[in-house]
């Protein structure tokens, strides 16, 4: 069997007739498994707060939008290049490839996913944060409009309402600790 880095179409379209649609990586991955294929199209789960939601939520995506590996073996390869949404150019890789980068890569991102899916699993709102510590962010409003703080951690005191972001901020020559609402702040890029 020979590993292949495909090309797929990142649009929703859905892996069957009748099925539900999806990104194209995945739907790709879904009908390449479905003829018994070794077929990933690795996923990321960021948490981030969409909207006006006070806590991050997590969000699905594709690790490489528009590719996806496989594991075809040559009798199936006719019927593999036929999956909706694949490009039929399909890019051999070799052994050396696979084992030196492929896999190490798909093992790292099986790593990431089953950590995302503990900090799903447990509600742990904290890990959840969209921030790291040390990350610089702005204030949108409030005293503090236009500053920028530096992102310590996420606190959730019994009396508040919801969670709060906990900065710190130079102010008269000393650094100070602030509490501001995760709605009034942004990531400086």
């Amino acid at each position: 069997m020979t590993w292949y880095l495909g090309i797929t179409t990142t649009r929703l379209i859905a892996p069957e007739p009748g099925a539900e649609k999806e990104r194209g990586e995945f739907a790709v991955e879904r009908q390449l498994r479905a003829l018994g294929i070794d077929a990933h199209a690795p996923r990321k789960i960021d948490f981030k707060r969409v909207g006006k939601k006070r806590h991050a939520e997590p969000i699905t995506s594709a690790y490489l939008p528009g590719y996806i590996f496989a594991e075809i073996p040559a009798a199936l390869f006719t019927q593999a290049i036929g999956c909706r949404g694949l490009y039929p150019s399909l890019m051999a890789v070799g052994p050396k490839a696979v084992r030196k980068h492929v896999k190490p890569f798909l093992s790292m991102v099986d790593q990431e996913a089953a950590e995302a899916e503990r900090i799903i699993a447990s509600r742990d709102r904290a890990a959840m944060c969209q921030f790291q510590p040390g990350q610089a962010l702005e204030i949108l409003s409030g005293p503090f409009m236009d500053r920028i703080v530096s992102f310590t951690r996420m606190i959730e005191a019994a009396h508040d309402m919801h969670p709060m972001i906990e900065a710190s901020v130079q102010m008269f020559g000393q650094v100070s600790k602030v509490r501001i609402d995760p709605l009034d702040v942004k990531g400086v890029a």
